[in-house]
């Protein structure tokens, strides 16, 4: 760990540099063509607003004609480079564009387009499967029913991933390990899986709560190789080192924070309770309550029906497999009126406010709760005070 420390300024000062160059290769012409993907989008007086996004960078532009909705569409358009920062290559950054053209659909997208009759479900599965951003109607609507974290790509996705490939490569790998029986069956699939998902990270343009997931998912892999234990909370630590090391400022949001917090609370209850079946199902139910604390300071929106959440969270992984196969097969539209009623318990919510002072006392206790046990009963307990306070009859 302090070797480790040691080395960080040196790979910080190499990461800038490499920075600088791509942004001075960025704005080495006063006028750019940028394909992007348009991740939001609303209107503002006689004009719209656009928010569009590649590999490379974010940026904020704006177009006075009558437009449709671009959301997730992939465009290119021309943009004058010179009052873009070095800052706001790294962030965020306005820029004048010009010449806006509209691309079509890569094959991915239209593919799960076709299968859909309504625009609202298929911009889910295309969030679920290809990390696009989702109209605000159906962003809240999840965020009342409490499962917005299952349509945003992360760990857990990631770990629906691994299996499937483990299971997809194990045929073809038992052919060849007969062949050669020395190898580690553990190192050659774990290599092969973790690089087929380095190129599912390039292909859903990095999002952040994924380079969580991924970073966390090497140095699970690391730590299992040198038979360390996985359940430390230096994997935690080491992960946001490495992904704020690697990713800069792409992992510094709001999805990022949320999903640290996450695996924070999931190693939280490790500490004290093993793994088993029961206490998997034990381990929905809290995860809940503490991230019912964190998400609703942020967001807020709230109906009884969220009270579900950690059912769909147990039944969320068939579901996924199953929506995959359904897919891949041609037939994802077969649960489209299922999805849409349960999408439609979301429509009516009310607010759920949570001071900064709560937070705070709750992040507090939090912390206190990796040494001291009563601190963690505390948590919950609170947790559950803030969610029965919440619910109307």
């Amino acid at each position: 760990m302090k070797k480790i420390t040691l080395f960080l300024p040196l790979f910080f000062i190499l990461k800038f540099q490499l920075l600088f160059l791509g942004y001075i290769n960025f704005i080495d012409r006063h006028v750019k063509t940028i394909e992007a993907r348009v991740i939001n989008q609303y209107k503002k007086k006689n004009y719209y607003v656009l928010k569009l996004k590649n590999r490379e960078v974010t940026f904020y532009t704006v177009r006075r004609e009558d437009l449709k909705n671009l959301l997730n569409e992939r465009v290119e358009v021309k943009i004058f480079t010179k009052n873009i920062s070095f800052l706001g290559y790294l962030t965020k950054f306005y820029a004048t564009s010009f010449d806006l053209k509209l691309l079509p659909l890569n094959y991915f997208e239209a593919f799960i387009e076709k299968q859909h009759k309504k625009s609202e479900i298929s911009n889910l599965f295309r969030a679920l499967f290809l990390g696009e951003s989702m109209d605000y109607k159906t962003r809240i609507k999840l965020s009342t029913l409490g499962i917005s974290h299952l349509f945003a790509l992360s760990g857990l996705h990631l770990g629906f991933i691994s299996a499937i490939l483990y299971f997809l490569f194990l045929p073809f790998y038992n052919f060849f390990h007969k062949k050669r029986p020395y190898r580690n069956r553990f190192v050659d699939l774990g290599m092969v899986i973790l690089g087929v998902e380095l190129l599912y990270l390039w292909f859903t343009n990095f999002p952040p709560s994924l380079i969580r997931a991924y970073v966390m998912e090497v140095l699970l892999f690391v730590f299992a190789y040198f038979l360390a234990d996985v359940l430390s909370f230096k994997v935690l630590v080491f992960t946001v080192m490495f992904a704020v090391l690697i990713f800069t400022f792409s992992v510094f949001s709001l999805g990022f924070l949320l999903s640290i917090l996450g695996v924070y609370y999931i190693y939280l209850f490790l500490n004290y309770y093993k793994i088993t079946w029961k206490n998997s199902l034990i381990l929905s139910v809290y995860m809940f309550m503490v991230m019912f604390v964190w998400s609703h300071f942020f967001f807020g929106q709230f109906n009884n029906y969220q009270l579900l959440s950690p059912f769909v969270n147990i039944v969320f992984p068939f579901f996924y497999v199953a929506e995959v196969f359904l897919h891949f097969m041609g037939y994802g539209g077969v649960l489209d009126g299922v999805i849409h009623k349960y999408l439609s318990l979301g429509e009516n919510f009310y607010y759920v406010k949570i001071s900064f002072l709560f937070l705070a006392g709750f992040a507090f206790i939090s912390l206190l709760a990796l040494k001291k046990k009563w601190a963690f009963y505390g948590i919950n307990l609170l947790a559950l005070f803030v969610i029965a306070g919440s619910i109307r009859i």
